[in-house]
Parts: C-alpha cells; structure tokens; sequence
C-alpha cells in the first residue's frame, strides 16, 4: 500500500484510537499512583522530581527530531512510540525501586515524545488534505480514553484487581494499537521550508515567530492545569477522604468535561475567535485553583478539579490549529515547537507542586493552579494585542 493509496476515514479513525490509548495510559497511572507509589518508595518530594525524567527526553525528541520523522515516516515512528510505551507499561507494573522509576520515566519519555511529535504532524497533514479542522476532536478522543480508564480503574482496584494486572493490560492495549497503525497508509508531508530540515527547526520557529511563541506560552499555562490534574487530583481527594472508587471516576468526571469543552471548543474559535477560547480556559483554571486551595470539602474539590477540565480543553488543540495558519508547510517543526513548551510544563508541574507540598502541605501546593490561570489571563490579551497591531 502506498501513500497516494491512504484512506482518509480509516487514519483519522486510527489517530482517534491513538489518542484514546494515550488516554487510557495517562488515565491509569494518574488513578493508580496511590496504589504505586509505596512499592515504589517514593514520597512527594522524590515523585515530583523524578517524574521530570519523562517530560525532559520528550522535549529533546520535540525540538530536534522532525527532520528525522519526516525521513523515516511518521507510520513507523508512531508504532515504533507505541512499543516503547507498551514497554514502559509492562516494566511499571514489576518495579520496585525508585531507580526503576526513573528508567521506567526514560522509556515513557521516548515513546510519549515520538507518538506526540507524529500524530499530531499527521493530524494537520490530514486538516490540510481534508480541509477540516480536527485537532479539537481528535484530541478530545484523549479524554475519553481518561474517562475509560478512570472509571474501569477504579472498579477493577474495588473488585479486587491489582495495579501489576491493570498495567500490563495497558501494555498489550499499546502493542495492539502500534501493530494495526504499521498496517495503514499514511498522507504525503507537505514540507516547504529550509528550516524543516534542520534539527534545530522547532527553536528557530520559537525565536523568529512571536505568534508561535505566545500560542507555545498560552498553551503551557493550559497543559500546566491538565498536569496538576493528572499528577495530583486522585492523591489530593485521597487526602480528602475520597475511595479509590470516587478518586478515578473524579479523574473521570475531569476528562469528560475536557471531552466536552474540547467538542464544543471548534465553535467558539470559529464564532468568537482563538483568542476569546483561550480566555475562557484561562479564567475557568484560575477559579478552579481558587476553589482547590480555599476549600477541604471533598465535593466541592471534586467540582473544582471538574472546572480545571472545562480550563484546559481548548488550550494545545487550538494553539496547533492556529498556528499552522502561521506556518503553513511545516507541520512537524510547528508540532516540536509546541508540544516541547507544552512538555514543560510537565518538567515543572511535579517536583514545583511535590517539593512545595513536603515544605507546607499539598493543597496549598495546589495554589500554583491560580497563579499559571492568571499567567493565561496576561499572555491571551498579549496575543489579542499583537494581533491588533499586526
């Protein structure tokens, strides 16, 4: 099969299938850390800053692998991120050590870095072959590969299930996944820029292109909210008093108001505008923070973790999108580009929100989420501005 032959609704099907796993993959670990960290033997402050292992070699994988995806392809490079993911899953679910931790954090790093840069390069190859925006939709299929997962997670630990049996069914869902998408046919890239062929592409573009740099910071403050969420929501409601149970279907109930604010999030962009999308987000992460530290309520925890989903939604899926009107042509340097500031965030998220909570205590930690929603604030009416003057 060549790739004149590429079927447009079997790979966007695939890229769905994609996103769901990757999901389910962050969704389990995200409800099962109570449950991991102990055999483990690690304590926030160790958590936090070990988990910076992952996020650091995604971002080496962002900002300088495109040229090499471009030559290899993205079809098995994405399969190949799979294995390596499924890999990661089956080690987690055997360690025993914060040593083991941190390698486990190489190999997800490697494998979350070469999907992320891929798929979503090939996801604005299909927008540009298709005409249609997807970006919003597809990365909705994230949350609800999370919903899954938060919810079966937390009945299969109340039904008796372990984490080592849940983690290796997370493996065999990644090698699936990466042997069906080997089997596809995948669009042509579109490169059209010098730059596209040098490793140090995705750095040029953040300092030549202001509006990718601030679309890389908006988006940041966004992934920053979703990383808190990840790493911290189902330890702080455990804190509160919360079950294994009410924790995942909490994560849950986070990833489906994500789920539906990223469905929606296509018509406000086209009524209102990129800007007006990504002030919403920002104006629900800050108040969602707000709730989170001034209250120990359980419930209303849960409802503010719920309002950090309906915050994050719009950030990375519209930021892509927009900025490939900037760029045209160069799809994988734009998918370094951002997705390595997004990655950030998870650099700093966990040792900032782990280190602060050893020191104080962990829902004071959280008070980061007001201060990252009011960074949105300011960064989204510079983008405005600069877009009046332009």
């Amino acid at each position: 099969m060549t790739q004149t032959q590429w079927n447009p609704r079997i790979l966007i099907t695939m890229i769905f299938t994609i996103f769901i796993f990757f999901g389910i993959s962050i969704g389990a670990t995200g409800v099962l850390w109570p449950e991991i960290l102990p055999v483990l033997q690690l304590n926030d402050a160790l958590f936090g800053t070990l988990s910076l292992i992952s996020p650091v070699v995604s971002i080496i994988i962002l900002l300088f692998a495109s040229p090499s995806i471009e030559r290899i392809g993205k079809r098995p490079v994405i399969s190949l991120g799979l294995l390596i993911l499924a890999l990661a899953a089956y080690t987690l679910s055997i360690a025993n050590s914060p040593l083991h931790f941190a390698a486990i954090y190489v190999l997800y790093g490697l494998g979350y870095g070469l999907v992320e840069l891929a798929v979503n390069s090939v996801t604005l190859d299909w927008e540009r072959e298709q005409q249609r925006a997807v970006m919003n939709y597809v990365h909705a299929a994230f949350c609800a590969g999370a919903v899954i997962a938060g919810l079966a997670v937390g009945q299969l630990i109340a039904i008796g299930w372990n984490y080592v049996q849940i983690m290796q069914g997370v493996a065999l869902i990644a090698a699936t996944v990466a042997l069906i998408n080997y089997r596809l046919a995948y669009p042509p890239s579109q490169v059209t820029h010098a730059d596209d062929a040098s490793a140090s592409a995705a750095i040029k573009m953040l300092i030549n292109n202001r509006v990718v740099l601030i679309l890389g910071i908006v988006s940041f403050c966004a992934t920053f909210g979703e990383s808190i969420a990840i790493t911290w929501s189902v330890l702080h409601l455990r804190d509160l008093g919360a079950s294994a149970f009410i924790g995942g279907a909490s994560f849950a109930l986070f990833n489906t108001v994500m789920f539906i604010g990223r469905m929606t999030n296509n018509n406000i962009v086209s009524r209102y505008g990129v800007e007006t999308s990504f002030l919403i987000s920002a104006v629900s992460i800050t108040l969602a923070g707000i709730l989170i530290v001034v209250s120990s309520d359980l419930w209303i925890a849960v409802f503010a973790f719920a309002l950090l989903g309906l915050g994050v939604a719009g950030g990375v899926p519209t930021a892509l999108t927009a900025g490939a009107q900037f760029v045209p042509g160069q799809n994988s340097t734009l998918s370094g580009a951002l997705m390595s500031i997004n990655y950030l965030s998870f650099i700093i998220c966990p040792p900032l929100v782990g280190n602060i909570a050893v020191m104080t205590s962990r829902q004071t930690a959280l008070s980061v989420t007001i201060v990252v929603g009011i960074a949105m604030i300011l960064m989204t009416r510079k983008l405005r501005t600069f877009h009046s003057a332009a």
